[in-house]
């Protein structure tokens, strides 16, 4: 009778302990179970932090790391680059199958408002005079650009533009580069070689 006694108050005492473990009220600290888990200090991008020297919540990689899903460039942001880009270098190998109509939204979201829908460079800010020289796509204006030059482009930015690279990931750039030569050549097919895997590399 005794130990079922024992057995009893031992289980009750259990389940008071775990219940008063519980912490249904984030607003007060109370004794939570990995309080960690329970209430996440995960922060919202760019929001401020006391957790980091420079006050910023939103970390870049570390130094000499290649995140799960980035992709390598092996040009520098050099003249000599952009040149080299024409030759199609690192234009990978699922371009020629992609569809072009892919990267019209994508296009639509961040190029025609400079180049414009048509890529013939009268976007809305070029019409409002926001700002000029806004090259479009068509084969007289720009000659010798290629798809490798342009993903170089979108990469780093050149005259006016900006870079795009971290606003638009790896597959999204080359959707959007296979949409303008759509938009150029009339046609889906652009033949170009694969990747060089070999050249020296930088985070794309």
């Amino acid at each position: 009778m005794n130990a079922h006694r024992i057995i009893v108050s031992t289980a009750i005492i259990g389940l008071l302990s775990l219940v008063s473990a519980c912490n249904w009220d984030k607003s007060t600290p109370g004794y939570v179970y990995m309080d960690d888990m329970f209430s996440s200090p995960s922060l919202e991008a760019y929001e401020p932090s006391d957790r980091f020297a420079d006050g910023l919540s939103s970390r870049k990689p570390v130094a000499g790391t290649v995140a799960r899903g980035e992709v390598l460039y092996g040009l520098p942001n050099t003249n000599e680059g952009y040149e080299a880009s024409k030759g199609n270098t690192e234009v990978p190998a699922f371009y020629a199958s992609m569809n072009a109509d892919d990267g019209k939204v994508l296009y639509n979201q961040f190029c025609s408002h400079c180049h414009g829908e048509k890529g013939d460079g009268n976007g809305i800010l070029m019409q409002r005079e926001k700002i000029l020289g806004v090259p479009g796509y068509d084969k007289t204006r720009l000659p010798d650009i290629t798809p490798g030059s342009t993903y170089h482009v979108i990469m780093y930015g050149k005259n006016n533009m900006g870079a795009h690279a971290s606003q638009l990931n790896y597959e999204e750039r080359w959707k959007i580069i296979k949409y303008v030569f759509g938009m150029r050549d009339g046609q889906q097919e652009v033949s170009v070689p694969t990747m060089d895997s070999s050249a020296t590399a930088v985070k794309q």
